[in-house]
């Protein structure tokens, strides 16, 4: 044997071991916990930061759009980007018929990335049925939806003021063309975009991605958009990657960096059905993960120069490129930690405070999960599941884009657009 148990004061036994390979042991159990306690404050301090100065920011006020009679309404292009979308375009359209937009200051373009379901057909059939002038532009082939904003944005009218986007699935609440038009009258704002309407236990992490948008608005601008409605000044456009995604964001930081503000609107509300296949959610959550990671990642020179905006986009640039590689490594080097802890004891020495402290993080976090992943409706378990499967989900992103495959051409997920 090894060593031998050894009484303690009052009877206790502990278990000494020799000399012989516990340094070695020690070693390596301090090593993966000084990784995971690293890893673990490297990941918390941007958080904390983002979320004290956000908390201050959120105090500020967000300037309202002056309300304006409808000959003073910009002109609106409404675009559509479509691939395989028959099965809700139809709907889309008559969605962005119900806004009562005056029909003299808007035009509805939609732009298909070559559909082989009938969606151009449906769109024509509609266009005649409801009398309704509906430009559409066929593109010879499938390029993704950033190619499709390249092309749109080819056909703006000298006399469109703003360029408006939203996705064929996206329902939008009554008012949210007027209230662009309103904001587009405050030459200060470049770009606005919407906000999703959460149905009932629609998350907390969700929440918190609104708050930090909505303080970042008040404080200058925020770098991430919600591509299902969003609007930019036109004369602020040149063209983006079409190598790549996240549309939404690179025309956000194009107008910013233009010296226009780039606002999130809870007021412009939009609604969505549910994804209810795990495959689905799990793909678009990688596809728009790997878009914002690749946007920030190359925009990185612009992190924390400028002021607030440069704190901002600092701030969120680190949380989409470099925190998830920090998540994952914490992860390892936790399970590692417990591992050495379980299956060998405390070899090398009696248990740090830390040591305990960190196995009790590990408890925490793996009973979170476990309770988000039963869907037990527990806010903070549910907030800890979608952090951690988020960040995954940017690794994985990173990793397929390092590998050669760049996913900005989008598959629509069908189980959120069955007739």
């Amino acid at each position: 044997m090894k060593g031998s148990p050894t009484p303690r004061t009052g009877g206790a036994l502990i278990w000494e071991p020799c000399e012989d390979g516990s340094g070695i042991l020690m070693l390596v159990r301090l090593t993966f916990l000084t990784i995971q306690v690293a890893s673990a404050g490297a990941v918390i301090l941007p958080l904390l930061i983002h979320a004290w100065l956000n908390r201050g920011w959120n105090r500020l006020p967000l300037p309202v759009p002056d309300a304006c009679s409808d000959a003073d309404l910009p002109r609106l292009c409404v675009v559509i980007p479509t691939w395989n979308e028959a099965n809700v375009i139809e709907t889309k359209l008559t969605n962005l018929l119900d806004q009562r937009y005056p029909s003299t200051k808007v035009r509805h373009v939609l732009i298909d990335s070559a559909s082989t379901d009938g969606t151009v057909e449906r769109a024509r059939a509609w266009a005649v049925e409801n009398d309704t002038e509906l430009e559409i532009i066929q593109m010879p082939a499938r390029l993704g939806k950033s190619a499709a904003v390249n092309r749109a944005m080819d056909e703006l009218h000298p006399e469109d003021e703003v360029f408006v986007i939203t996705d064929a699935e996206a329902t939008i609440e009554p008012g949210a063309l007027r209230r662009i038009g309103r904001w587009m009258k405050d030459e200060t704002v470049g770009a606005v975009c919407g906000t999703l309407v959460e149905e009932e236990n629609g998350g907390a992490y969700r929440g918190w991605f609104r708050w930090f948008r909505e303080g970042e608005s008040k404080a200058d601008s925020t770098p991430i958009f919600e591509g299902s409605i969003a609007a930019y000044r036109a004369s602020a456009l040149r063209p983006i990657d079409d190598r790549a995604n996240a549309d939404d964001s690179q025309l956000a930081l194009l107008v910013r960096e233009g010296g226009l503000r780039a606002l999130s609107d809870g007021a412009i509300r939009f609604r969505e059905q549910p994804i209810t296949i795990h495959r689905e959610k799990r793909e678009r959550a990688v596809r728009r993960g790997q878009g914002l990671s690749r946007h920030f990642w190359r925009n990185r020179i612009r992190w924390f120069r400028g002021g607030r905006w440069g704190t901002i986009l600092g701030l969120n640039g680190i949380q989409h490129t470099i925190t998830p590689w920090l998540v994952l490594l914490g992860i390892l080097a936790g399970v590692a930690h417990a591992t050495t802890v379980v299956l060998l004891g405390w070899t090398g020495g009696e248990p740090m405070l830390l040591d305990r402290l960190m196995l009790l993080v590990d408890a925490i976090v793996l009973a979170s999960l476990g309770i988000g992943v039963a869907g037990w409706r527990v806010p903070l378990c549910a907030t800890i599941l979608a952090f951690l499967e988020n960040n995954v989900y940017l690794v994985r992103g990173m990793l397929i884009l390092r590998l050669g495959t760049s996913l900005h051409k989008w598959t629509p997920s069908m189980s959120n657009r069955r007739i």
